[in-house]
């Protein structure tokens, strides 16, 4: 008999036993290539980040058609982008303002206007004055806050003409043949509860300061870098100088931090619009004022409240005591900027003696207020532009 006939006709093949993989086979053959994927997914994210970097600093995205420009291109008052994305998001020239100017007199907040026919200034009488008036002449002056008024009488020292205001459009109009003031009495105006802190500064040079003693102060920044320092109005509105923003007109990159002594990692607020002043190439450090418009409003509390603005005619005589705080250098050759804010005591100098030959020269103007120590010590710097005074 053939041996092979000796296996059962219906007997099924078995396969050999696999022996089980060890820890190390398995990561060999699962284990590497996810990891090498996700080095590979990290390099190309690595590499699109780097990319990004590079194109966004020299670089300015135009969508309508889709192509990059020079950034040097970027807010220099040409459209090179299709639709004009490149000039949109940039620092403007202020606007005209409104048909009627208004301002407030040191002379008990009485509300000012200035007449439009004869371009003088004149007083606003309290004659049929009501709480939408107060609002629109507050809102001329950049307040969105609920005002305050009352009626102060006519002294005998007034020197203004007296004149009745009304409102066309949400603007302030002067009443023409208004007649005398049958009143006699002009509007006091308060527009927002300002320059209060919690704790008072105390008398030092150049050192350290509390958010709570200059809880208006904020820093200006561009890019996360301190650039100027500024003033709060009111949530939506900071004060400073114009020149902080010649170089960099591009106002999506510029924030402000506010409610902080420090310039660490504090959170810091987007801007909306950046408004500056024309430069006066005769004398460039006249009207050197800027408004930043923030994109969400600040929320008052203890570290965070607005300064209050000179009154038009305010006066401060040579020797007065008066603050400077800011974030500059502490060496006048540069060297480190501080990071926490810094206070000093300073006095108002005679201009005469500001413009003289050992000091600024006659660039001093009538528009301008200097102050200082003659003995020197104490000054701000580079760094401090846009400060409170």
């Amino acid at each position: 008999m053939d041996p092979a006939s000796d296996q059962p006709l219906n007997s099924l093949d078995v396969a050999p036993q696999r022996k089980p993989r060890t820890p190390l086979q398995t990561f060999k053959k699962v284990g590497i290539p996810i990891i090498a994927a996700l080095l590979g997914l990290a390099a190309i994210v690595v590499v699109a980040i780097l990319i990004k970097v590079i194109l966004d600093k020299y670089y300015f995205l135009c969508w309508q058609p889709l192509h990059f420009i020079p950034r040097e291109q970027l807010c220099d008052g040409q459209q090179d982008c299709a639709s004009g994305e490149d000039e949109q998001l940039c620092v403007k020239k202020f606007p005209d303002g409104p048909p009627v100017a208004v301002r407030l007199s040191r002379d008990r907040s009485t509300l000012q206007v200035l007449h439009p026919a004869t371009q003088t200034w004149a007083s606003a009488c309290f004659d049929n004055f009501t709480e939408a008036l107060a609002k629109t002449a507050c809102g001329q002056m950049g307040y969105d806050s609920k005002p305050t008024f009352r009626a102060v009488r006519i002294g005998p020292d007034q020197d203004l003409d007296v004149v009745k205001i009304t409102e066309n459009d949400q603007e302030l109009r002067v009443q023409n043949s208004s007649g005398p003031c049958l009143s006699g009495s002009l509007v006091s105006l308060h527009c927002l509860a300002c320059g209060e802190s919690l704790k008072a500064p105390r008398v030092v040079g150049g050192e350290k300061a509390s958010v709570d003693s200059w809880p208006w102060q904020v820093s200006i920044q561009y890019n996360k870098q301190h650039i100027c320092g500024g003033s709060i109005l009111d949530p939506h509105w900071i004060l400073t100088a114009a020149h902080c923003f010649w170089k960099h007109l591009d106002v999506p990159n510029w924030k402000v931090r506010a409610g902080s002594d420090k310039l660490g990692n504090f959170p810091s607020l987007p801007v909306a619009k950046i408004f500056i002043t024309e430069p006066n190439s005769t004398s460039p450090k006249e009207k050197d004022i800027a408004l930043v418009k923030l994109q969400l409003p600040l929320t008052f509390s203890g570290t965070v409240r607005p300064i209050c603005l000179p009154f038009s005619d305010e006066e401060l005589t040579p020797g007065t005591p008066v603050w400077v705080i800011g974030w500059g250098f502490t060496e006048p050759n540069g060297g480190k900027m501080s990071d926490h804010l810094l206070q000093a005591s300073v006095q108002v100098i005679n201009r005469t003696r500001c413009n003289a030959e050992d000091a600024y020269q006659g660039e001093v103007t009538e528009k301008m207020l200097c102050a200082g120590l003659l003995e020197g010590g104490v000054d701000t710097c580079q760094g401090d532009s846009g400060i409170s005074l």
